[in-house]
């Protein structure tokens, strides 16, 4: 039987959060309604969403009201049925543009990668808080990469690189709300970023060395398009600057570790020896995005033709928007993945800048309530659970309004509640099921 202070959090209901989720999911399903309008698919689209958004709902409800630390005791469970699915999806899964990422399950489909993202935050939730005490060791970051890399690498195959680029940060930020070592986490944040940076400069530097002072320097630079010399050559001079940095170190007194001066060299390299790689990986289709982000004006009908049209879009939305229905690059249809992807451009357009403001506020608001309650978790597990799911969402916010206004390279990541997609959605609802009942919880004794 329940103790008194247990049943009386069980009936405690974050209206803040539900609020938030509620009119997000409203925008959303306006926005759908308006975007896939023009489209022959148009009552097949309705028809999934509803479905969508009545699953979600009612695992909104049985997230809520289910025990969160059953996924502590089960993690091993719930880890190999992800990478089941994962691995099944590619063998059986049904293939759409080139990506094999879906599965059939009678009357709905359904995208494994969606459920291995939360199921890795509840996965890793549970390992960093049994290594609690050990939080600090370097092995608990490679640990953590380690359980990580096989769903990455599942989800890589399908292929769909940018939902397997969400489980970076979430990482990190569970990392470090989880208390790893700052000068471990720099590292890899340094690796990552010394990774994803070296493709774009290449591309940058393919796509400007027209702009080069002298015919010979462009020359030079195409034939060490993958920064053989020259990166050797910038290698050389951080490892000097670094020796030098810590002789002064030494001189001042300061009592700063070698190994830092040290690292500084290694973790760059290994990024760029990352990055050369990527950057030879790289398929056709992910090589325009990058060339539609450090080169919009080259290619506009072609690589930045999605960014373009989704800035003439938001632009042209005003103050107050076309009203729903009303816009013209989403209803004759210049606004590609317009009720997926870009959704948000189609808000701008026909809901304006109070649209725009009006979503922005609205995930502000579920972000602050989803840390807010993880402060209040009564247990570790909990506290990295919501800390998982609040990185998730303010990562896919963040690349996905960047992407639309041309801030960040054009990545296929949905925007939570809002954008067309059951998958999603669903399990949108069931995550935030989970952050409502460890809300719920706060009180019960363990």
């Amino acid at each position: 039987m329940l103790t008194r202070a247990e049943s009386g959090a069980k009936g405690r209901v974050d209206w803040a959060l539900v609020f938030a989720a509620s009119s997000l999911a409203l925008i959303g399903t306006l926005a759908v309604f308006s975007a896939a309008s023009p489209l022959a698919s148009y009552a097949s689209i309705l028809r999934t969403h509803f479905m969508a958004l009545a699953l979600g709902a009612l695992l909104f409800l049985l997230g809520m009201n289910f025990n969160y630390q059953i996924f502590q005791d089960q993690a091993k469970a719930v880890y190999f049925v992800a990478l089941a699915l994962l691995a099944i999806v590619l063998v059986a899964g049904s293939a759409h543009r080139g990506h094999r990422a879906w599965l059939h399950m009678g009357f709905f489909t359904f995208q494994p990668a969606e459920l291995a993202r939360v199921v890795m935050i509840l996965v890793l939730a549970a390992f960093l808080d049994a290594r609690a005490r050990k939080m600090r060791d370097l092995s608990t970051i490679l640990y953590t990469m380690a359980l990580a890399a096989p769903v990455m690498v599942l989800i890589l195959k399908q292929p769909d690189f940018s939902t397997a680029l969400t489980f970076l940060p979430i990482m990190l930020g569970m990392l470090f709300c989880g208390g790893a070592d700052i000068a471990h986490l720099l590292a890899f944040v340094g690796y990552g970023l010394t990774t994803i940076a070296m493709p774009l400069v290449y591309t940058f530097v393919r796509f400007h060395s027209a702009e080069l002072k002298t015919e010979a320097a462009a020359r030079f630079v195409m034939r060490t398009s993958h920064f053989g010399a020259a990166t050797a050559s910038v290698l050389l001079a951080a490892a000097a600057l670094c020796l030098i940095a810590w002789r002064l170190s030494v001189l001042l007194r300061l009592r700063l570790r070698a190994a830092y001066f040290a690292a500084i060299p290694v973790v760059l390299s290994a990024g760029v020896l990352s990055g050369i790689f990527v950057n030879g990986q790289m398929k056709g289709y992910q090589r325009d995005r990058f060339v539609a982000y450090v080169a919009p004006q080259a290619d506009i009908q072609g690589a930045a033709y999605h960014v373009h049209q989704s800035q003439i879009a938001i632009g042209s939305g005003g103050p107050w928007g076309k009203g729903l229905f009303n816009g013209t690059q989403s209803q004759l249809g210049f606004l590609p993945e317009r009720h997926t992807d870009f959704i948000f451009s189609v808000v701008g357009e026909e809901m304006g800048f109070l649209g725009t403001m009006a979503i922005l506020c609205l995930y502000l608001l579920l972000i602050w309530r989803i840390v807010a309650i993880a402060k209040l978790a009564r247990d570790r597990y909990g506290f990295l659970v919501c800390v998982g799911l609040a990185t998730m969402f303010a990562f896919e916010l963040t690349l996905n309004v960047g992407m639309c206004l041309g801030l960040m390279p054009v990545a296929g990541i949905p925007l939570p509640l809002i954008s067309y997609g059951g998958s999603s959605l669903v399990i949108t609802l069931w995550s935030l099921g989970i952050v409502a009942n460890v809300y719920s919880r706060r009180y019960a004794l363990l």
